[in-house]
């Protein structure tokens, strides 16, 4: 897995999220700010590298833009702020993925992976199957790349297979609620984030593998790994 540095000054989240990524099996160093980051890296490379916005003394952009312009460590900021002109300054300033709090760690860990080019890139039908999640649509069942299976419901199966035939375009909610036959209002995306909250956490307890989709915030979903249909 990934080489990865949470750069976070909230001891008690960047905790939390270092155990989940470790037992993701990712190799996890945290620094509370830039100063402590930059002492790192002297030593050590990283993969990926998870930056706050809001840190003291340095921002996260500007974190961002020292690691892209003098390292090879790609960057994931997380930050509570969802203003247009902030994602524009985090891509500006070198990041390549902008994740809104609060962040799922199964997400991150799929984000870190995808960077670190640990997981296959492409998705869709004809694909090495030795290397991708494969989905079996007669029978509903998905098996992750380690091999391990899991049996999806009909809405289940439904969404994932809308979203592989989309390959690594973002589909909007509205989209998948047209395909799904669903009305497009508040309560039913309510009860989207629910199911996928629940598939995510189905997949991982069944699996071991954090299933790869990713979250655009405000606008949809992504799938972030190689898929085959059978």
């Amino acid at each position: 897995m990934a080489r990865v540095v949470l750069v976070e000054d909230n001891v008690a989240l960047r905790k939390s999220l270092a155990d989940c990524l470790t037992v993701f099996g990712h190799t996890v160093a945290e620094a509370g700010d830039a100063a402590e980051l930059y002492r790192m890296i002297g030593d050590t490379t990283f993969d990926v590298a998870v930056v706050d916005v809001n840190l003291p003394h340095h921002s996260g952009f500007s974190i961002t833009q020292y690691l892209s312009e003098q390292t090879p460590t790609a960057v994931i900021i997380t930050t509570v702020r969802q203003a247009v002109e902030d994602r524009v300054r985090a891509y500006q300033s070198g990041a390549d993925i902008y994740m809104a709090k609060p962040v799922e760690p199964e997400e991150l860990s799929a984000a870190i992976e995808r960077l670190s080019g640990r997981q296959p890139s492409g998705a869709g039908q004809g694909e090495d199957a030795s290397a991708a999640w494969i989905f079996e649509r007669e029978s509903a069942m998905l098996v992750a790349p380690n091999g391990l299976s899991v049996r999806l419901s009909p809405r289940e199966a439904a969404f994932l297979d809308h979203m592989i035939r989309s390959g690594h375009d973002v589909v909007s909610r509205s989209e998948l609620f047209s395909a799904l036959g669903e009305a497009d209002d508040e309560a039913s995306r309510s009860r989207l984030d629910v199911r996928l909250s629940r598939l995510r956490s189905k997949v991982l307890a069944a699996t071991k593998t954090s299933l790869p989709l990713l979250t655009a915030h405000n606008t949809g979903f992504s799938l972030s790994a190689a898929f085959v249909i059978r």
